[in-house]
């Protein structure tokens, strides 16, 4: 990155002519790509473009120049400032010259000391050439870091992390419906404040860096600094970046990348980051939900769908939603717990992964927290030592039978809690007549020990056998 004026002015060389900013001094920020010394009235054809010249004052002490043409000429010849010795040809600027160079914005210093223009020269030579050769091994450090990451699949969060890393500035990762699959740098609260409409309109004014990232004929996003800095290693980065996505995507797609930004989302609202509610209130609003509530939050099994927008994937494979109601049909069984503000979110997404664990095999429906009775106490205390002990003090004797009439005795078991009792109703589910089914309860009486007429007795072993199936036992 070249020097700007300001930074020449600071170099050791040149200040020792004590210099004086006499106009220009909101361009001082212009890059200077060379110093080049010039005594022509004229300079068309001895400039190429971002040079800061020197001299002595020739031209502007010759009354036939007119200091508004000089300056303008300067500028068309792509001179970027004009630094004038005073003492030899000039003891003072004219002040038709500052007139003219403060009219244009135009650079304009004035050294007050003699210096030596060839060691001027040779020290924005060397602050170029070492500007240069950082340059290049950031180039190569950067080219490095990607390859890096192509070459190991990495998934967009990373490569988004190393692109703000190696920067210093926030960077966003958004898919052409300006949703947000991915921000690091900055605080991700202020960095996604208002994010879709900014994107979608301020861009532009608010001069930030965009490169798109897909094939020039299937573009599927945007990297974006979202900030107005003047640094040559911005587009750099960001193209390598692209570059990079852009082959990972190839190589290794993702079904939808939405959807896996909205799977982190998730996980980090149950692990809840430093950044907090904050930062996951912003990174919602800018995957496209509303954070105004309230909220429906629904679970169900790996591999399910669910009609709802803001849907993504826990590490379990659990899919869980947020929506503002709950389905109408369903075509497995769903989870729900409700959320009044943004705040309850995670402990909703927590009741609703709660819930869906408990849930019995069984026809598709809408399960809630209450409706689980009993089952969502057993489930929650699944591993308790005291409920595994009940267990076995209730279910012992058939557990230590061998696994053929183990299986058969709690089949029958079950059935008979299932019938509540009943024996019409135990017959049929197992298949035989009101006699055989009377025989096979006094067995099973026999067998645990207990009288399975007395209504206590049934609800302790109701009690026991979905412990035991909850706690995988038997």
């Amino acid at each position: 990155m070249h020097p700007t004026v300001a930074e020449i002015l600071e170099l050791p060389v040149v200040a020792a002519g004590r210099p004086v900013v006499r106009a220009g001094r909101s361009a001082l920020d212009t890059r200077v790509r060379w110093v080049h010394v010039s005594e022509l009235p004229d300079p068309a054809g001895t400039l190429s473009g971002g040079e800061l010249v020197l001299s002595i004052g020739i031209p502007v002490s010759d009354p036939t120049t007119d200091p508004a043409d000089y300056l303008r000429a300067l500028r068309v010849a792509g001179g970027v400032a004009l630094m004038i010795e005073l003492g030899q040809r000039l003891k003072a600027l004219p002040d038709e010259l500052v007139q003219a160079a403060r009219a244009m914005s135009f650079p304009l210093i004035e050294l007050r000391r003699t210096v030596r223009f060839i060691e001027v020269t040779e020290a924005v030579l060397g602050r170029v050439l070492t500007e240069q050769h950082a340059q290049l091994r950031f180039s190569q450090r950067v080219a490095d870091a990607f390859r890096g990451l192509a070459v190991d699949a990495a998934r967009p969060g990373r490569v988004v992390e190393t692109a703000a890393g190696l920067l210093g500035y926030p960077v966003v990762l958004e898919d052409l419906a300006h949703r947000v699959l991915a921000v690091a740098g900055g605080d991700p609260a202020q960095v996604l404040r208002d994010w879709t409409t900014r994107s979608r309109g301020a861009a532009a004014a608010e001069g930030w860096h965009i490169v798109p990232v897909g094939r020039p004929t299937a573009r599927w996003g945007r990297l974006v600094v979202p900030t107005r800095v003047d640094d040559d290693r911005v587009p750099m980065v960001l193209v390598n970046a692209a570059d990079t996505l852009t082959v990972i995507a190839r190589l290794s797609p993702e079904p939808d990348p939405a959807r896996t930004a909205r799977s982190h989302w998730f996980a980090d609202l149950l692990a809840l980051p430093r950044g907090g509610l904050p930062e996951l209130r912003a990174r919602a609003a800018a995957l496209g939900l509303d954070p105004a509530g309230p909220f429906t939050v629904l679970a169900c099994p790996a591999g399910s769908a669910l009609p709802v927008p803001f849907t993504g994937d826990l590490p379990d494979g659990t899919v869980v939603a947020i929506g503002r109601a709950e389905p109408v049909s369903v075509a497995y069984p769903v989870a729900t717990a409700e959320a009044a503000a943004f705040e309850d979110l995670p402990a909703a997404v927590t009741e609703a992964m709660r819930v869906l664990g408990a849930v019995p095999p069984g026809p598709a429906r809408v399960w809630r927290s209450a409706d689980l009775g009993i089952r969502g106490l057993v489930h929650e205390l699944r591993d308790d030592p005291r409920l595994l002990a009940f267990v076995e003090d209730q279910l012992g004797p058939i557990l230590r039978l061998d696994d053929r009439r183990r299986t058969d005795a709690l089949r029958s078991l079950r059935a008979f809690a299932e019938a509540d009792g009943v024996i019409t109703a135990f017959a049929t589910r197992i298949g035989t007549s009101r006699p055989s089914a009377y025989a096979r309860v006094r067995r099973l009486g026999q067998l645990l020990g207990r009288d399975l007429t007395d209504p206590a007795v049934k609800l302790s072993l109701q009690v026991a056998l979905l412990a035991a199936d909850t706690a995988g036992i038997g």
